[in-house]
């Protein structure tokens, strides 16, 4: 008798329930990652430039060109929030799926060792199946604190 139930409800459930839907369908095509900012060890292993730096990236599940990334470095401050530096890399081409576009190049140089609390944004725009695609701005995950004036 059991059985016969277990048969039934399998039964109704492909016939009353909508088909379930592939993975890659539930995922939009392209997203924009953004780093927490940081002190560059890179430029100061390699430069010895002390710097805060955010990171951001275009990752896309379908062909992507013409990308525009934009980073933004922010620092908090007692009468509102202050733009420190913004950079933007443009990669003309088109690139494969999964294939990430990045900004590594946003950084700002450390004036002095004042703790400063600091945060980055980025937005993006790219060219896909002839459409102009734009992310929003996008925060990073938190604000950190940095011995690093600017």
């Amino acid at each position: 008798m059991k059985i016969h139930k277990a048969i039934i409800l399998a039964i109704l459930t492909q016939l009353f329930l909508p088909s379930t839907v592939n993975a890659d369908e539930l995922r939009p095509p392209c997203r924009l990652q953004i780093s927490v900012a940081h002190l560059s060890t890179n430029l100061f292993e390699n430069s010895q430039i002390r710097a805060v730096k955010v990171n951001a990236s275009s990752i896309c599940n379908v062909p992507q060109s013409n990308v525009t990334i934009t980073v933004e470095i922010w620092k908090t401050g007692f009468l509102g929030n202050h733009l420190v530096w913004r950079q933007t890399t443009r990669n003309l081409g088109t690139t494969f799926p999964g294939y990430r576009v990045n900004n590594f190049s946003t950084y700002k140089n450390c004036l002095n060792g004042t703790p400063t609390n600091y945060y980055g944004v980025s937005y993006s725009k790219a060219l896909i199946d002839g459409r102009w695609h734009y992310a929003r701005h996008v925060l990073s995950e938190k604000i950190i604190l940095l011995k690093c004036g600017t």
